[in-house]
């Protein structure tokens, strides 16, 4: 193997920028979860022996990010995704109710069922994705829940958001704080585009697409006179899943 050559000073420069303390967040998706345990499907189903090992990996490869705060949706398959990452890094996780997945109208369905539901749903004209999937709750009640899940985080750690002009600045404390956040990938999506300051569309979940136990990372960023903006760092990150055989 040939001898690696040593950083130049404009990556040094990067190097150097970026070990700089700063406010992280962590969006992690839950592992594979088994939606149809007797043959149709359940709201709230738990993980299947890949999604535990899924969960696994997540956790070897985040406890080296110095995560100081876990947050995690109430349903079953998050909260066994986020067990073996609160144990490695020592943390007590928090359930927020509000970051539950968007709803739906599936249990009790066949999995051709859920298909054909699903299917029918993103086909309808891009208006009608407003009212959310059909029968369930509406994209706009899931996005203001969503948001106001962040804020009650972002809140709990001196944080707090303004409007500057027609953007989004955040007051973030002096400390540096690593968060993590284990949900979704509807939920997840959410979190990016109000992070990021995206105009929102109600198929977040296929702009800001996720795979199973994959994460994203944003972090603070000085902009303007004052506050702070995030920026993405990392999406749809699946190196650990690759390295652990389950990618």
């Amino acid at each position: 193997m040939s001898e690696i050559p040593e950083p130049g000073p404009t990556a040094q420069r990067e190097f150097d920028a970026r070990r700089e303390p700063r406010t992280t967040i962590t969006l992690l998706r839950h592992g594979e979860p088994d939606w149809t345990p007797s043959g149709t499907s359940t709201n709230d189903p738990a993980l299947t022996p890949f999604g535990r090992a899924q969960a696994e990996a997540a956790a070897r490869r985040l406890v080296e990010e110095g995560i100081t705060s876990i947050y995690v949706s109430p349903y079953l398959r998050s909260q066994q995704t986020a067990e073996p990452l609160a144990r490695a890094c020592g943390v007590e996780p928090v359930t927020i109710d509000d970051l539950g997945e968007v709803g739906v109208a599936v249990d009790g369905l066949t999995q051709d069922e859920v298909d054909a539901y699903f299917t029918a749903g993103s086909r309808r004209p891009l208006a009608e994705h407003w009212e959310g999937w059909p029968g369930a709750e509406t994209f706009h009640d899931f996005h203001e829940r969503v948001t106001g899940a962040l804020a009650d985080i972002l809140g709990r750690h001196g944080a707090t958001a303004s409007q500057q002009h027609d953007f989004t600045v955040w007051d973030l404390p002096e400390r540096a704080e690593h968060i993590a956040i284990v949900a979704h990938g509807g939920t997840n999506a959410v979190a990016l585009t109000h992070l990021l300051d995206v105009r929102a569309v109600p198929w977040e979940w296929a702009r800001f697409e996720m795979h199973l136990c994959a994460f994203a990372v944003v972090q603070e960023k000085s902009m303007g006179p004052s506050g702070k903006v995030f920026s993405l760092q990392n999406f749809n990150e699946v190196d650990h899943l690759v390295a652990a055989g389950l990618r």
